[in-house]
């Protein structure tokens, strides 16, 4: 039997990380087990171990996946088309969307958050990306004030550390607070909150 080229091994581990990663969203990272992630993956859980090795490793993989696909697509958000106020509101809206559209994400990454309070691998995981997404809202806003377009109340730093915790803030609003407000109408709050910590001389 010939062997497995490395594109295809890479694709089916990418295809049992997605599995790994909608368990997630479902039952919550301490609930997901091998048995869950098989059913869900249609494979046997020895697959799982041979790709993986332990539940810990296929877990903690997972949830970096879903991280840096999500630090990947800021990146290229942030150095977008458009004025460093339009590339704002795009990044904003794309990282409040997956509170709004992509209710399994967010579920996703406040389980993550809680995970990773007794997890150092995952808790340097969480703050390695939040200050990906801080550093891309704090470069976009540095570059509006140098070129005329904000006029921020706020130092470029403390905006930018607001905006940032208004993200958190709002998923447990919607998930754990169980708000009356969608997610759509809370996003919509981050952007008017942006416009008035940051003043753009453009609508």
């Amino acid at each position: 039997m010939p062997p497995i080229s490395a594109p295809a091994v890479n694709e089916r581990r990418a295809a049992l990380l997605a599995a790994v990663l909608r368990v997630i969203a479902r039952r919550g990272y301490a609930d997901t087990r091998f048995q869950d992630v098989a059913d869900e993956a249609g494979v046997a859980i020895g697959t799982l171990q041979h790709h993986f090795g332990t539940r810990r490793r296929m877990l903690l993989e997972a949830l970096q996946t879903w991280i840096d696909e999500t630090d990947e697509q800021v990146e290229v958000l942030r150095t977008g088309r458009g004025d460093p106020w339009e590339r704002l509101q795009v990044l904003l809206v794309y990282l409040g969307t997956r509170l709004g559209e992509r209710v399994d994400s967010w579920r996703m990454w406040l389980d993550f958050l809680g995970a990773a309070l007794r997890d150092p691998e995952l808790r340097g995981s969480g703050r390695r990306s939040n200050l990906r997404w801080g550093e891309a809202i704090t470069e976009v806003i540095r570059e509006g004030e140098a070129s005329g377009v904000f006029d921020p109340v706020l130092p470029t730093d403390e905006a930018a550390d607001v905006l940032g915790a208004l993200f958190d803030g709002i998923a447990l609003q919607v998930y754990a607070l169980e708000s009356d407000a969608s997610g759509s109408e809370l996003v919509d709050r981050l952007i008017h909150t942006a416009e008035a910590l940051l003043r753009p001389t453009r609508p």
